[in-house]
């Protein structure tokens, strides 16, 4: 039995200010689609083959990262690259690190805060 390939994951960030998370992440090279119908309207955000669903919330308290909260880890993201020459990109483009980078030959890391507060941890 022939069985369906997966593609992502997707992941939903509920954001404060959905014009300044886009901005954020198309600072970083991601690339914006508006998405949905009339009742329910969301922004995907798409880099290579990582997708960050943007909705608004309709309270700001409720834009929590898994990060900020107690026993949570230290990224509420992580993506699998080339660290060396990603944290590079970054820093030409003025993101700021908010965690490493650890760079070694066996697992470099690095991890990034976008404007609500999630952290984006790149490694490889």
């Amino acid at each position: 039995m022939e069985k369906a390939k997966l593609a992502g994951p997707t992941m939903v960030l509920l954001v404060r200010n959905l014009e300044n998370s886009v901005a954020f992440y198309k600072n970083i090279g991601f690339h914006y689609e508006l998405v949905g119908g009339p009742d329910v309207q969301h922004v995907h955000m798409t880099r290579d083959q990582v997708t960050f669903i943007l909705h608004p919330a309709r309270n700001e308290a409720d834009v929590r990262p898994f990060s900020s909260v107690e026993g949570g880890l230290y990224f509420d993201a992580f993506c699998y690259t080339d660290v060396r020459l990603l944290i590079e990109e970054f820093r030409a483009t003025g993101i700021r690190i908010a965690r490493g980078p650890d760079l070694n030959e066996i697992f470099s890391e690095f991890t990034i805060e976008d404007v609500d507060g999630y952290r984006i941890a790149f490694g490889g």
